[in-house]
């Protein structure tokens, strides 16, 4: 099984193989295209491609865009109207206006890419900031590209100076926060710049509680829709990368002590499917005291009111309660573990979708 990764690796394997590529990036989206806003597709010389911006004729036109700005080293931005009778024809169903950023990537921006992949796989946070268009030529000596980390490093550089980027970080951040890239325009040294902005943080965790035969599909699937994935079990033969070769970390932890080794915050999602109540019961009365974005919960009714008078009783509130997901899963009227797995991960999806509560 291939193991999903994210862009950033396969940027950076191809600037170290110091192979010619472009990255098309989706800025603008009025309507109801494919993708959202930051989707990504990236052409190789050798003709191949990874990632996904849209529509296959978007694609096709882009990939062929794609050759000649690695052939000039110049970035240009392509607007496609979605709307159109002679797209409709490509296929597409969708409708609305885009627009796609294409531009050459340099052997100078390893370093960034490389930063860029080491936040999305091990925490941190930055802004990656790329110069789109200035209305007039800027100093060879700047570059068009920089990775500010928000603990101040700084990876690249921007034409603008200081003051440009102090703007720019300090919009990135309002970003962050917003998980959303942005364009944005500026005036530095009597220039209007226009820059792309791009928050670069750790996709979310879900935390995966029981490594049986539910856990054994829905891992993986987690993992191909972009989450972060760690499973969690009391039994090493349940919890182990043979079990488990996907995901990003395995932990062998007692059900009732687990919490104490784990990193839970806003931005986490607790999946609950243990072998038994009683270990749902120990998973669940640690989960609700966190800040977790979604709890979600396998079993029947019966099972769900059961443990809910049980935690009343230990002084839980009804409301707290009501941000458990139970049963677990979006209503697909799923029996099998898969079927099981999928309902989970469009719930993940649907929630992760959704602007988070103040």
């Amino acid at each position: 099984m291939r193991i999903v990764q994210d862009i950033y690796v396969d940027i950076v394997r191809a600037l170290e193989n110091k192979e010619k590529c472009a990255l098309a990036t989706l800025v603008n989206r009025i309507g109801s295209a494919p993708r959202a806003v930051g989707a990504k597709y990236l052409v190789k010389g050798d003709g191949t491609s990874v990632g996904s911006i849209g529509g296959g004729c978007v694609e096709a036109e882009v990939w062929q865009e794609a050759q000649k700005v690695m052939e000039t080293g110049k970035g240009r931005i392509l607007h496609f109207d979605l709307t159109s009778e002679q797209l409709a024809e490509g296929g597409l169903i969708c409708g609305g206006n885009i627009d796609i950023f294409l531009e050459p990537l340099e052997e100078d921006f390893l370093s960034i890419y490389q930063e860029a992949a080491k936040i999305r796989q091990k925490g941190g946070s930055a802004i990656l900031a790329t110069l789109v268009s200035v209305d007039a030529d800027f100093p060879k000596r700047e570059g068009p590209k920089i990775l500010m980390k928000t603990s101040g490093e700084k990876f690249g550089s921007l034409f603008g100076g200081v003051e440009l980027r102090k703007k720019l970080l300090s919009e990135g951040k309002i970003l962050l926060k917003e998980k959303r890239p942005k364009m944005s325009v500026l005036n530095s040294e009597q220039r209007k710049v226009e820059v792309l902005l791009e928050p670069v943080f750790c996709e979310p965790t879900v935390y995966i509680f029981g490594g049986g035969h539910i856990s054994e599909q829905l891992a993986p699937l987690v993992k191909k829709v972009h989450f972060r994935v760690m499973v969690i079990d009391d039994r090493e033969m349940f919890a182990n990368r043979e079990r488990f070769p996907e995901v990003d970390e395995v932990v062998v932890s007692e059900f009732e002590k687990c919490f104490d080794r784990l990193d839970v915050d806003d931005s986490s999602y607790i999946v609950i499917v243990t072998r038994g109540h009683l270990y749902d019961g120990f998973v669940l009365e640690q989960a609700i005291k966190t800040n977790a974005r979604y709890i979600g919960m396998i079993g029947s009714k019966k099972k769900i009111k059961t443990l809910y008078q049980s935690l009343k009783k230990k002084g839980i509130s009804k409301e707290t309660l009501e941000r458990v997901h139970a049963p677990i899963g979006l209503d697909i009227n799923s029996e099998t573990p898969e079927e099981i797995a999928v309902s989970i991960v469009a719930e993940l999806i649907k929630i992760r979708g959704e602007s988070p509560r103040r």
